[in-house]
């Protein structure tokens, strides 16, 4: 496209570099909405409703292709780790920030000290909601820099070790479903402490069923507080963490995840850093800047004067 424009050739080599040398500029706060943004997104949200909006966050991890250098050995994979942050109005959601990298949980927390010390967040016209899926790493972070904000364990992860459990210790696919109905019910009635004493006093058929019980209810006990699911509904929070997977699948794996494509880090994160830019609709606020302090850079390098002969 750009050999098009600018009729003369422009190799593959020459685009790929300044593809990451413009990626490497970007960090999370310039792509971020600030303050005054965030405070007028909410006020039109606000206008007509008796309550506060709900400003939720939610993190999960994509895995995707990475290339090893090293010779002889295996090309592998790693975790990319999201955070996406949003408004719920009503029925549908107001998309804030999109922020993704192949990093490890020290990275990942440096990604929320971040957005804590921005200080974009009017912690006092929002209700502040975390959604995760249960892994001890992000709970772990939302509990250092989000500590009072709800936490909501994801329903459908929560549901999916229901079904593992159920298809273990109930023959058929019928007595499976009336218990896991049963117990969805309970969920969504608070009555969590009921359901981890009926499984403490159920006979498991197999030991793989009583694994699997095990399994079950340290991780009910466990987010106990998170899935208080009918007065979470009554509140207007989110259930489900469909938002950060949509996300993953949009930034991260759509672009990274192609046949054959195996990915040094430095240039998968430049490639997801452009992408968030660009689904956070600051690609070209970004880029304006981007081209203003390169003029200014030129302009400020001593001029070099030529003998001509």
């Amino acid at each position: 496209m750009m050999n098009e424009i600018y009729r003369f050739g422009i190799s593959a080599d020459t685009v790929h570099k300044l593809t990451n040398q413009v990626a490497e500029e970007i960090s999370l706060e310039e792509i971020t909405p600030t303050s005054q943004e965030l405070s007028k997104i909410i006020e039109d949200i606000s206008e007509e409703n008796y309550r506060r909006p709900v400003l939720v966050f939610s993190a999960d991890g994509a895995m995707v292709p990475i290339r090893t250098e090293e010779k002889g050995q295996p090309h592998h994979w790693r975790e990319a780790k999201g955070i996406r942050g949003y408004l719920l109005d009503k029925d549908k959601i107001v998309h804030l920030l999109s922020w993704h990298q192949i990093s490890n949980v020290t990275e990942f927390r440096g990604f929320l000290a971040q957005l804590r010390d921005k200080d974009i967040i009017p912690l006092n016209k929002v209700r502040l909601c975390f959604v995760g899926d249960g892994a001890d790493w992000i709970w772990d972070c939302v509990k250092e820099y989000f500590p009072t904000c709800r936490q909501v364990l994801d329903y459908f992860h929560c549901s999916e070790h229901l079904h593992d459990f159920a298809k273990h210790q109930f023959t058929g696919s019928k007595k499976a479903d009336e218990w896991i109905e049963q117990t969805k019910v309970r969920l969504f009635h608070n009555n969590a402490s009921y359901i981890i004493a009926g499984l403490n006093r159920m006979k498991c058929k197999t030991a793989t069923a009583e694994t699997e019980r095990t399994k079950l209810v340290n991780y009910l006990k466990k987010n106990q507080k998170r899935i208080d699911y009918g007065r979470l509904r009554r509140g207007g929070y989110p259930l489900g963490s469909g938002a950060i997977e949509s996300a993953n699948k949009f930034i991260s794996n759509i672009r990274l995840k192609r046949s054959g494509a195996w990915w040094k880090v430095d240039y998968a994160n430049n490639i997801l850093k452009l992408r968030c830019a660009k689904y956070n609709s600051k690609f070209d606020s970004f880029f304006e800047e981007y081209e203003q302090n390169t003029k200014e850079q030129r302009a400020s390098r001593p001029k070099r004067i030529r003998r001509v002969k």
